[in-house]
């Protein structure tokens, strides 16, 4: 008997019914039965109200990304149905409570199965809201998975609340599996369970950049909650007390960046997050970064613009922006992490590239990476961190900005004998004093210049996939690398670089790929192909764009049907 290998699975309806809590949980017991899972949520910026949805894809094969094609829909209101049929074929699963609406009067693609899961959790003894956890005992039992993987998760999501707070959704899980078994068994699928049993974690994009800062041994955290960087606040500061941080949330985004300047001054490693309109805000002080040399971190989680645009959906609009940010010129590092495994190992090393190299790090995340689930493997418990450049017993008249050690110069922390220096945002002498002498500004604007190219060689390596040569290589930076690495399992002969460091620019790896390509096309989620016009800028090399802008992810169905319409007609 053929069984499935990957299985696609999305529930939908308005906020405030549990979708993404009973979505995670499920992507949580998928995960304890070994498959390899991405989830992926979209909702509006609303209190309540709006259509929400939450997919899981997974799979006993590595899986990138979100497809579209469902296998098995949850429709938990009547437009969810209108609103998702471009995703669905005559062998997809509806399930639906018809007890709440009628099927819209339109051709309908797919199976149609009322199931009332509010009623199944009343009779069960329990609460309306718990229908959730009856589907989720549907669903396991329409792909013949087994039901005490769920109950195990469960049990540990629930394992600080009273034990019958698990024994009764133990209740609804086995009360969705009864109902299957005794009203739909020709609808199970078989699908395919995983041969392995390889430990993996589910986390965000979010989680893993606040763990990887953790590892890379951050102290100091402050941020005004702006979606989508909000729950990276939220998550430290849940471990703030036992890792040793100071979280702070503070009034607005000009205190974050300052207060962060503030604590890196004193020696401490720190960080601050927001979005693209908070960043705009964040921008003098960052310039105050540049010639302070202070080290710094700054997690930009990118959304629809301009103003406040589209605060719950995902772009990459703001490329451009951030290799710009502030006025004239000063050495910065721009990361874009392309999964939860590389914000996690970037993150880590940003905290301590910037305190070895003295100046501020721009993480570029966004909204797709910054809340979707990924299944990975466990991270390290123990991580080890050197601290860089700190003067050990500073001589008298301490020089903290010297000529003599070229790009960096030793520092010294507060209260340090001997250690006391002039820390502003004047342009300055060895000493930080304010000055206007114009050899010595121009020997400044060197010194801080040149750190770009000590960076360049420790930049962690950019990464490709698919083809070394040939006709048609890919170009992407940041998330968009999951749709990719997905498309290309159906697009053989197809090169990929994804660039996961932005500046300073990694110009000989980049041109070394584009040369060994005939055509060469740049995707990216903004209006203007902010990446292919630096390509362009930095390489001499035009490439063609493909460029979406409407809030949602690239979808691998899409990058497969726009690349093989190109080879074709190339």
């Amino acid at each position: 008997m053929t069984r499935k290998t990957s299985f696609n699975i999305k529930i939908s309806g308005q906020a405030g019914e549990g979708i993404k809590s009973s979505g995670l949980i499920l992507a949580r017991a998928l995960t304890r039965l070994g498959y390899s899972v991405f989830g992926y949520s979209e909702y509006p910026s609303l209190i309540r109200g709006g259509e929400n949805t939450y997919q899981i894809y997974a799979s006993i094969n590595d899986v990138y990304s979100q497809i579209k094609l469902i296998d098995l829909f949850i429709a938990l209101d009547q437009k969810t149905i209108i609103n998702h049929q471009s995703e669905m074929n005559e062998k997809t699963i509806i399930l639906y409570n018809k007890a709440k609406f009628s099927l819209p009067k339109i051709s309908l693609v797919g199976q149609y199965i009322p199931i009332n899961f509010t009623e199944i959790a009343l009779k069960a003894g329990g609460s309306p809201i718990m229908g959730n956890v009856v589907s989720l005992g549907v669903v396991l039992t329409l792909f013949n998975l087994p039901l005490i993987t769920l109950k195990q998760t469960i049990a540990k999501e629930f394992s600080d609340k009273p034990a019958k707070i698990t024994e009764i959704n133990h209740r609804m899980a086995k009360a969705g599996q009864t109902y299957i078994d005794n009203h739909h068994q020709k609808l199970k699928i078989n699908v395919a369970l995983p041969n392995t049993k390889k430990k993996r974690i589910i986390i965000t994009g979010n989680e893993a950049t606040a763990l990887g800062a953790i590892a890379g041994g951050l102290q100091f955290f402050s941020t005004y909650p702006m979606t989508p960087a909000t729950s990276i606040l939220h998550f430290l500061a849940q471990e703030a007390k036992e890792m040793g941080i100071f979280v702070k949330h503070v009034e607005d985004e000009i205190s974050a960046i300052n207060m962060a300047l503030g604590a890196a001054f004193t020696g401490v490693r720190s960080m601050a997050a927001t979005s693209g309109s908070g960043l705009c805000l964040m921008a003098e002080g960052i310039t105050l970064a540049g010639i302070a040399e202070l080290p710094v971190v700054v997690v930009n989680g990118m959304r629809p613009g301009p103003g406040a645009g589209m605060p719950t959906w995902t772009g990459q609009g703001d490329l451009q922006f951030v290799l710009h940010l502030g006025h004239d010129d000063f050495p910065r590092v721009v990361l874009a992490p392309g999964d939860a495994q590389e914000a996690f190992s970037l993150t880590r090393w940003a905290l301590n590239a910037a305190e070895k190299y003295q100046l501020p790090i721009i993480i570029l995340s966004d909204k797709y990476l910054a809340e979707s689930d990924y299944s990975l493997s466990p991270f390290k418990s123990i991580y080890e961190n050197d601290r860089f450049n700190f003067a050990d017993k500073p001589s008298i008249n301490f020089k903290r900005y010297s000529l003599t050690n070229q790009s960096l110069s030793l520092r010294s922390i507060p209260g340090q004998k001997n250690g006391i220096y002039c820390c502003n945002s004047y342009e300055h002498d060895e000493y930080g004093l304010a000055t206007e002498d114009p050899q010595l500004r121009t020997k400044m604007m060197k010194k801080r210049l040149s750190k770009e190219n000590l960076v360049i060689n420790d930049l962690p390596l950019q990464l490709t996939f698919g083809a070394k040569k040939g006709k048609l290589g890919l170009i992407s930076f940041g998330s968009t690398k999951g749709p990719i690495l997905e498309a290309l399992k159906n697009l053989p002969n197809i090169g990929y670089l994804h660039l996961n460091c932005l500046w300073p620019f990694p110009k000989n790896q980049v041109i070394k790929f584009m040369n060994q390509f005939e055509k060469l096309i740049c995707l990216e989620a903004n209006a203007t192909g902010q990446l292919a016009n630096l390509l362009k800028e930095q390489t001499a090399i035009t490439l063609e764009k493909y460029l979406k802008y409407d809030g949602r992810p690239f979808y691998p169905e899409e990058i497969v049907e726009k690349i093989t319409k190109f080879v074709i007609a190339n």
